[in-house]
């Protein structure tokens, strides 16, 4: 037992010894990391687990004094080990890691596992190693290879998701310095990031595998170069496990930890946990036991008395390899279960496939730290929650063996039906058998998610199906299990008595049991999805019958519907110009300014910064969509030590501050709530923490409650919409051209809402100086309105407000004005208390509160001729707006200018409106206006081509623009270089040969389709009077400072300012002006005043612009001082040009400040083309669908950094598929509440869904004599383009209809998630056919 019990937390940080003292037991790892430590590289925008930001690596410590849980060997129930088991120790805080994260050699002792430290708690790490981003390399001593790689690679762009990615990486090649290119690909299923596309940081994590592994060295920061000798030694990727930490003993201790009512106490033993559990209810006191808290990020436990670490308990930390089966204990983490399946997969037919299913459930931080069992425990806990582990298990017919506290430790071995019946008070999961099946047993598990990994299952199955092989039946004991069906998994027992001693092969048998399957397992509509669940109840049946054939009787046609989807490691090609080495270093591929401080975690973010004396706020939210506001108490909050004060739009007004954001909108609702999670008043405390837990307390009541509308249907029959922003346009004889067409279509185009999903979410920083003046930090797009709008709610005038803005951790149009309430809200508070205030949003608020991309619905009408040719288009759009403006937004008068895209149509009758609904404003977002009709127009181009039988490339070509036409926008196309970008693009994708491989593959799959998508885009330069200033300082020793409008997040602006510096200044130098000399500095509205947003895809472009003006200034004075330098008989080099200038008294301040006029050639600077070819696999039964390749091609005329501008392509396109195939909003009908508001129910793309093959080109040999030193814009065309994916998918949904008889037009709405493909394909159970060859 240990020889005492201490109230203190000992681990290793970064090499450190780190004490706290009496820590809170409710602390995690990441919020003591980051407010106590300062180590800020780690973010937790999610505190789900859900997104990986806050990756770290856990490792044990050796300790030279025994295990302090070897004394607990042994079972309260004093049963003896079985003799023929080989007993092997799980990972613990003392003992050796058996099976890490990612692999590696058998005989490493120690193991170092990535785990989100937004969920650890800091208690549990006693006795551990903790590294962070910070411990493995820095901008100042040398970057880790991994960190290098990334840089390189040009892996990062706004950097918030950029350490967890490393660390990520880290844990698995110090465990493994060779690993493979699989485990490359796996190693990253953890970590979401939504601005790269994942290509680039795969490729750079891809240099590590096997062959590719030259990366065993420390960068230097300085040279850039391989560090040698002594760097070497610290580079090292073994350098965990040094002699240094390894010395660090730790005596055996029992951990208990109590602070405001909760206790942590670590048990050592089963003897000691069943007495905790006695003791605690014997005090009337509640206890939850914790092993990796995995689950706290799903559901938030319920508040506990006493919190039991079981995690040092060895009995519960054993695995063990049986003659009849293996067993783990209790405690056993997912990844351990896991490398022991993988070791004795020859043991049981079930053990490869429950290792295949594991790999798809959660991810490698969670499994890495969650057990199994904690699985079943939130499972027994919360009965909707279709586990993974659950239903396999079950089918695995696994057996637990579960201690009960109250039978002093006495053990039952029980079944999972009969654990979920259970009563879970006092009882402990002691150990979990699987049993080794028959060799003659076939085992098959299933899933479905909205992505490929880190997604929970919306339904599953598991079968193990007993065949008597001489006799060609089932024998008596298979089993069936679904998940997804009602609460808890279901045995279908009925089913499993019915084809005990069926014939295996008989059709008659399989449709029998369908019926009885079907009448055994009705869905629970309470789960939603009803429809959905019930087609994969047949489907999964089906899959798993078909299984048993052998695979030669099975007709070629439907073997692939049963082969196991397995993804290859993916890859990728990049293509552009090589530039123009006259201007260079400007159209050379170089990483991103800040690279190495994202990638070592040094980057400062608005969170990290640390402000003396600060006070924390958050939102008090409205939990109904349309009421009136009755009354408002916060006096509950206000009891509460620490809280300092409550803001409501009462006591704004009590103050003599003003409450409107604009006309439209208030920063508090004052009378009416007009959407859910509106905000109503702000609460101001001493922490985070506690402001969080007191606006809970706020006492918000109503009256007049009303039934929101929500949607398209509910704004029709209410008649709501706003009458002062509508689009009529009528262009030509619309109605005329109508009648004279050959050929009338009608149809339906809609598309849905979607998250932007930046990392950082809203946030403000606001600090009160004297004179009544504010510094606000504010995370937004757009500075100057941050400014005017902060300085009408605190009555102040501009100049007392200032605005700074260093770099944002995502934003893609969110915080071009929604960042202004939350501003607003921040100052208000800072300036009522002349305190620091800091208002962060979680991410659940910032979901619900920020609108997102709008929805829109379309209603059309196509007048087109035999050959292809559009005459007439007669278009009725809705958008679904929400509940008041957003400033400017929505701007329906936008929609002629992209919903033509690149066709030239004659006549068009265009008429739409916005829906007033309770929702949140909707509001910018990457493409806005653009990326939604584009898909219309598209879906339109897919229609006509399906009715008339033409290849709908070929419809497109017909009706494409050319050089000399104008746009329906009334853009004059001096340049149009579309065709050229499709033929390019047709060629090097290889296209029209694939077009006939597709429908080959169709030919020959009957229930796998493919389908093949080509689609062109414009995208328009608007930047008609868009100010941006800039500032370029030259000081003594040389060094350029640059003040510019532009906000850098992540889009590479930095980078391409200083490039265009660096050839201005560095042109009248010898050798030119080297970039470490140019430092881009924060946006402050000090210097970039009354200037334009950073949006629009421009901003580079124009800050670029006005630093060049700037810097030319800057060059015309320094020509009469290089002039003066002749006797050098060359150029001066730049440091003797500056000591020249200052004796000569030049001024090396320069300013410039561009607003562009119009365009000759009509409202807009340029345009800019794009397309993608994308081709799909799916699943018809199912709705699964896997990205085969993608090619995107971007016209960027000469590129100012192909690097930079290949990242967009990537980040786009992505962010699109995202779009379209997987990020599905649900909201609550009752109440407006939106239901998808996390990382665990909204699913945006993962790096196991990008193409397997991914090809991202520039357009070769191109210009732009309308751009800026010929270049184009690069973050919004490829967006366009993604809408390939949908359409590749509808073809193979159309594909799959074929098989059933139905030909008509198939369309399908974004997002076409698993549930809306499958459903599209409405492929009856009546079809699923089986082999008549083998009956």
């Amino acid at each position: 037992m240990p020889s005492y019990t201490k109230s203190h937390v000992q681990f290793e940080l970064n090499g450190e010894h780190v004490t706290v003292e009496e820590p809170d037991p409710k602390a995690v790892l990441g919020d003591y990391l980051r407010l106590e430590r300062g180590l800020t590289g780690l973010q937790m925008p999610c505190r789900q687990g859900g997104c990986g930001s806050c990756t770290v690596i856990l490792s044990p410590i050796r300790c030279s004094s025994s295990d302090s849980s070897s004394s607990s060997s042994s079972s309260s129930s004093g049963k003896k080990k079985k003799k023929d088991a080989v007993h092997v120790a799980a990972a613990n805080h003392a003992g050796d890691d058996d099976g890490g994260s990612g692999g590696g050699d058998d005989d490493e002792p120690l193991k170092h596992r990535p785990v989100n430290a937004c969920l650890l708690p800091l208690c549990s790490v006693d006795g551990k190693r903790v590294t962070t981003v910070e411990g493995i390399g820095s901008t100042k001593h040398g970057l880790h290879p991994v960190q290098q790689a990334i840089v390189t690679h040009n892996g990062t762009q706004c950097g918030f998701c950029t350490p967890g990615m490393v660390m990520s990486m880290y844990g698995l090649v110090v465990n493994n310095s060779q690993p493979t290119t699989q485990q490359v690909e796996d190693q990253l299923d953890g970590n979401l990031c939504r601005c790269t596309g994942y290509r680039p940081i795969l490729d750079g994590f891809q240099t590590f595998a096997n062959c590719n592994n030259n990366n065993n060295k420390r960068m230097c920061n300085k040279s850039g170069e391989q560090c040698a000798s002594e760097c070497d030694k610290k580079g090292d990727m073994e350098e965990l496990g040094s002699k240094r930490m390894e010395r660090w003993e730790l005596p055996d201790a029992r951990l208990m930890v109590s602070r405001d009512g909760l206790k942590w106490v670590r048990a050592v033993s089963l003897d000691e946990l069943y007495a905790l559990l006695q003791t605690t209810k014997h005090k009337g006191r509640t206890i939850r036991m914790v092993r990796g808290n995995t689950s706290s990020g799903i559901y938030p436990p319920p508040p506990v008395d006493v919190l039991a670490d079981i995690s040092h308990i060895s009995k519960l930390m054993e695995l063990s390899v049986q003659e009849k089966g293996i067993s783990i204990g209790g405690a056993v983490p997912i990844t351990d279960f896991m490398v022991l399946l993988e070791r004795n997969q020859s043991l049981s037919p079930s053990y490869g496939p429950l290792l295949k299913h594991l790999k798809r459930v959660a991810h490698n931080q969670v499994r890495n730290i969650g057990s199994v069992a904690g699985n079943l425990m939130l499972t027994h806990a919360h009965g909707e929650f279709a586990s993974d582990i659950s239903t396999i298990l079950m089918a695995a017919e696994a057996k637990l063996r579960v201690g009960f506290a109250w039978e002093n430790g006495d053990e039952h071995v029980i079944s999972l039906e009969q654990f979920f019946n259970l009563s879970l008070d006092g009882a402990v999961i002691v150990e979990i058998f699987i049993p080794v099946m028959k060799a003659s047993a076939r085992f098959f598990t299933y899933k479905v998610a909205l992505r490929r990994v880190n997604a929970h299952a919306l339904f599953n199955a598991g079968f193990k199906l007993a065949v008597n092989s001489t006799k060609g039946v089932f024998e008596s004991n298979c089993v069936i299990v679904y998940g997804g069906v009602r609460p808890y998994p279901q045995r279908a027992r009925k089913t499993e008595a019915y084809l005990a001693g069926k014939k295996v092969f008989d059709p008659k048998v399989f449709a029998d049991a369908v019926q009885i399957l079907q009448r055994e397992l009705v869905v629970d509509p309470a789960l939603g999805r009803t429809e959905y669940r019930t087609r994969l109840l047949a489907t999964f049946f089906y899959k798993a019958f078909l299984s048993l054939f052998p695979i030669d009787t099975i007709p070629p046609r439907l073997r692939s519907s049963i082969v196991e989807y397995v993804r290859p490691v993916s890859q990728g090609e990049i293509s552009f110009d090589e530039g123009d080495p006259s201007e260079y270093p400007v159209s050379k591929p170089i990483p991103k300014l800040s690279a190495g401080l994202q990638a070592t975690g040094e980057a400062q973010y608005l969170d990290d910064m640390v402000v003396g004396g600060s006070l924390y706020a958050t939102f008090v939210q409205a939990t109904v969509a349309n009421a009136a506001l009755k009354s408002i108490d916060p006096s509950k909050a206000l009891a509460m030590k620490g809280v300092i004060t409550f803001i409501s739009a009462a006591s704004l007004k009590a103050d003599k501050y003003c409450n409107l954001v604009s006309e439209d909108e208030e920063v508090f609702a004052s009378e009416r709530v007009l959407y859910y999670g509106q905000a109503v008043g702000l609460i101001v405390a001493n922490t985070k923490a506690l402001a969080d837990e007191a606006a809970k307390l706020v006492v918000v009541t109503y009256s007049d409650v009303q039934k929101p509308i929500l949607t398209f249907e509910d704004a029709i029959a209410a008649d709501s919409f706003y009458e002062d922003r509508r689009v009529d346009l009528q262009i030509g004889t619309p109605e005329i051209a109508m009648q004279s067409a050959d050929v009338v279509i009608e149809g339906q185009a809609s598309v849905g809402h979607q998250y932007h999903f930046h990392l950082e979410t809203q946030r403000a920083i606001c600090i009160p100086g004297e004179d009544n003046s504010m510094d606000v930090y504010s995370s937004t797009q757009n500075p100057s309105q941050v400014q005017h709008c902060v300085g009408v709610g605190l009555n102040q005038p501009q100049h007392k407000i200032t605005v700074h803005v260093k770099r944002l951790g995502g934003a893609y149009g969110s915080k071009l004005n929604r960042a202004v309430p939350i501003a607003m809200a921040c100052a208000l508070a800072a300036d009522k208390l002349q305190k620091p205030v800091k208002l962060i949003l979680d991410i659940g608020t910032n979901m619900q509160v920020v609108g997102g991309r709008s929805p829109y619905h379309c209603d059309y009408k196509i007048g087109v001729m035999k050959d292809g040719r559009i005459t007439s288009l007669q278009l009725r759009i809705l958008n679904n707006h929400g509940a008041h403006f957003d400033f400017e937004y929505p701007m329906l008068e936008a929609i002629p200018v992209f919903i033509d895209n690149v066709y030239k149509i004659p006549n068009w009758d265009i008429k739409g409106k916005a829906a007033r609904t309770n929702l949140p404003a909707c509001t910018w977002m990457r493409g806005p206006v653009f990326v939604e009709t584009v898909f219309m127009m598209e879906t339109m181009m897919e229609h006509v081509a399906s009715v008339l039988g033409m290849a709908p490339d070929l419809v497109r070509e017909v009706n494409m623009y050319k050089k000399g036409d104008t746009t329906l926008a009334g853009q004059y196309l001096e340049f149009c270089n579309v065709k050229e970008v499709l033929d390019s693009i047709k060629e090097s994708s290889g296209y029209e040969t694939r077009v006939k491989q597709v429908k080959e593959f169709n030919s020959l799959n009957q229930w796998v389709k493919r389908g093949i998508s080509l689609i062109p885009v414009k995208f328009s330069a608007s930047w008609t009077a868009v100010q941006h200033i800039a500032l370029v300082n030259i000081y003594p020793d040389g060094s350029i400072s640059i003040h510019q409008s532009g906000c850098e997040m992540g889009q590479g602006l930095d980078v391409k300012v200083a490039q265009v510096a660096a050839m201005t200044l560095g042109s009248i130098v010898e050798g030119g002006l080297d970039m470490a000399n140019i430092k881009v500095q924060t946006t402050t509205t000090v210097i970039a005043n009354n200037v334009g947003e950073s949006g629009g895809s421009v901003t580079s472009e124009l800050c670029a612009m006005a630093v060049q003006v700037a810097c030319n200034k800057l060059v015309e004075r320094l020509r009469v001082t290089s002039r003066m330098l002749t006797t050098l008989g060359r150029k001066p080099s730049w440091h003797e040009l500056i000591e020249a200038a200052l004796t000569s008294g030049i001024d090396l301040q320069a300013r410039a400040r561009i607003y562009p006029g119009p365009n000759q050639n009509g409202p807009f600077q340029y345009l800019s083309f794009a397309a993608a070819v994308t081709e799909v696999e799916v699943d018809i039964l199912t709705g699964d669908t896997r990205i085969l390749r993608g090619d995107i091609l971007l016209d960027c005329g000469k590129s100012l950094n192909p690097a930079i501008d290949i990242g967009q392509v990537h980040g786009a396109y992505v962010q699109g598929i995202g779009y379209y195939l997987s990020e599905e909003y649900q909201i609550d009908a009752a109440n407006g509440k939106l239901t998808t508001n996390s990382t665990w129910n909204y699913k945006v793309p993962s790096s196991k869904d990008i193409p397997h093959d991914f090809r991202a080109s520039l357009l070769p040999n191109s210009s732009n004599p309308s751009g800026f030193l010929r270049s184009k814009f690069s973050g919004e065309p490829p967006y366009g383009t993604a809408c390939s994916v949908l359409f590749a998918v509808q073809q193979a949904v159309a594909a799959g209809r074929e098989e059933i008889g139905a030909n008509d037009w198939c369309s399908l709405s974004a997002p076409a998630t698993v549930e809306k493909v499958a459903l599209a394909a409405n492929v009856p159970t009546s079809f699923l056919s089986l082999p008549l060859q083998s009956q």
